[in-house]
């Protein structure tokens, strides 16, 4: 009888009782790894949403602290906004300056010391249009209309010294100054006697698919609102025209307010930056 016993299994109920226990185990488990996992993928979700918009604000506030004072402007058509601006590749003072009614087209101004960036200026060959240089811009009109005496052209650049390089920014010249020469004289002189350098205009655009494209385009009097082309700097954006232009006045700098709100996957991060531009023009 014993022997019996020793060779019997597990009876059905037995079995049926082991395996619903291990599904409601099995359950639990599974509840518990999927609630982890939709944590882990939210918090990485929310991480790489900061990340990218972090980003953006970044880049934009960099860039716009080194343009040109009073360059910054918006337009819109729609949904879509542009805010366009100048960065100055280089800022130096000016000795001496032709200014109407002199009917000269020159400056004398100090080289450029430490150049980190190596910057050297793109000057005027034929077809090829050169830098411009920007003296007292008071407006953005100063900066980007057609007829504006507070930017030239510059078609050459030379140093003092006929011993030098002639590259105009290495310091090897005795003076240590170099000499520009414009299309034509300015309309007046900088109370700092101060000249800015600019080549490209610089355009941050938002469209209807919440994206915010970069661009570069030529300094032109009408300005351009972008669609579609350019580089893809974030998406996810929510609101439409966050960009506010607040002009520089006597007492106190220019203001850009700057309005982002981004979403992806139900998680939401609002921004409101103000970027100040030193009105040193």
């Amino acid at each position: 009888m014993s022997r019996q016993l020793k060779k019997q299994g597990f009876t059905l109920v037995e079995l049926v009782t082991v395996i619903i226990v291990l599904g409601v185990v099995s359950v639990g488990i599974f509840g518990f790894i999927r609630s982890g996992m939709g944590i882990y993928a939210d918090v990485n979700e929310r991480d790489q949403l900061l990340s990218d918009s972090r980003f953006i604000i970044e880049r934009l506030s960099r860039e716009l602290r080194q343009a040109i004072p009073n360059s910054t402007r918006t337009a819109s058509s729609g949904d879509n906004q542009c805010l366009e601006f100048v960065p100055a590749l280089w800022a130096t003072y000016y000795t001496s300056l032709s200014v109407y009614p002199d009917n000269t087209n020159q400056a004398t101004l100090t080289e450029i010391g430490q150049n980190t960036a190596g910057y050297q200026v793109t000057q005027q060959n034929g077809s090829v249009s050169g830098d411009y240089a920007f003296v007292y811009p008071t407006s953005n009109t100063d900066i980007y209309a057609n007829s504006s005496n507070k930017r030239r052209e510059i078609l050459s650049c030379s140093e003092q010294d006929a011993s030098a390089d002639d590259d105009c920014w290495t310091l090897d010249d005795s003076q240590h100054t170099a000499t520009l020469t414009f299309t034509e004289a300015f309309g007046d002189n900088s109370p700092a006697s101060r000249l800015y350098f600019g080549r490209q205009s610089v355009s941050y655009c938002t469209n209807i698919n919440g994206e915010i494209r970069r661009y570069q385009n030529n300094i032109s009097e009408t300005q351009i609102v972008h669609s579609n082309g350019g580089v893809l700097m974030a998406d996810g954006l929510t609101n439409t025209l966050p960009f506010q232009v607040v002009g520089a006045s006597l007492t106190r700098n220019g203001l850009i307010n700057i309005l982002f709100a981004f979403e992806r996957n139900e998680e939401t991060i609002n921004y409101n930056i103000e970027v100040h531009i030193p009105n040193v023009p």
